[in-house]
Order: structure tokens, then sequence, then C-alpha cells
């Protein structure tokens, strides 16, 4: 089974409406199931996947919500997750602009965002609650409004860490499920 957590209310986005089970705390069209990405109300080793797309970052507690997808993970199962990228370089340079100057105008904080990492932090953050990174991918997320810089875009393909809006990450359980 595959469980898709914040699976949101975008209906033209097939990714709404992915997984066996779709969670969030908002009714919409794809949700299944009302329910809150830091109290999962799943017995333990229930899915063998989880989906949880641009989610994380909009969490009070993103490492309560983990240890939870990691208690509902079955043995060999496998977490992907997609967070905004941080070092995303149009996203940077926004907020070096006069105009982002009120940091409270920021794209992020407008967007409920509560928090951020770049991969190393999110590496930590896997690794605290006992995951480990198993495949990173970058990727664009929303691919609107690229075309204007279509040539320094494509020089910058080959520094993905700068380059992609988002980033992909697929984790699997440590060895041990103990948590820290």
């Amino acid at each position: 089974m595959i469980l898709n957590v914040g699976c949101g209310g975008r209906l033209d986005d097939k990714v709404c409406f992915l997984g066996d089970v779709r969670i969030d705390v908002k009714r919409f069209p794809s949700v299944m199931l009302l329910m809150d990405a830091h109290f999962l109300g799943f017995k333990e080793l229930v899915f063998e996947k989880i989906l949880c797309f641009e989610v994380l970052e909009h969490l009070e507690s993103p490492i309560k919500a983990l240890k939870e997808f990691k208690r509902i993970l079955k043995e060999d199962g496998e977490i992907i997750v997609s967070v905004p990228n941080v070092w995303y370089w149009r996203r940077i340079l926004k907020t070096k602009t006069k105009k982002y100057e009120d940091r409270e105008n920021h794209e992020n904080l407008s967007a409920g965002h509560k928090q951020a990492w770049d991969i190393h932090e999110f590496n930590s953050l896997a690794y605290i609650v006992g995951l480990k990174i198993t495949e990173v991918k970058w990727l664009d997320w929303y691919l609107q409004g690229k075309r204007k810089l279509s040539i320094m875009e494509s020089i910058l393909r080959f520094i993905p860490q700068i380059c992609f809006t988002h980033v992909l990450i697929k984790l699997k359980v440590e060895n041990s499920r103990k948590s820290w």
C-alpha cells in the first residue's frame, strides 16, 4: 500500500491522486482521510511507500512527522519527499533585490513555509530520525516563468544544486528501527 501525506487539492495535478490512501489536514476531492502528519492514525509497519510532496516545510515538527512515517513504514519500505531547493538561484536573487528587503514579503514565508533545508541539513534531519537518504534528484516542480533566461538556465543545468527549484529525496529506514 502507498500513503500520500498532504496530497493537496490541485485538481490539475495528478500527484494529488497518487496512492492507495491519501491524507491531508483539509478536505479536497483527492483526500480520503483528514489526518495530521504529526499524528498518523495507522498501525505500525503498514505502508510499503510513503509519498510526501511539498509538505515537510509547512509543518511545525518535521522530525515528529518523519518519525511517524518511519513507524508506519514496512521493512524495506521507501519514503519519497520533495522540498524546495533553498539554493535555487532565482530564489536567492529575489532575496537580494530591494523589492524583497522586507523578509515578511519573502516568497517562502508568504507560502506558509516554516523551515527550509539544503541537502546536507536534510541528511542530518533524516539521520536524527533513523532514516538514510538513498537517492537525491534535482527537479523543476514548477516550470512556468523559466523561459526568460533560457540561455542562463541551460548553462546552470551543470550545477543542479542551484539550477533546480526542488529536491526529490528517497529515504529508507536505517538498519535499526530504534529512533533517538
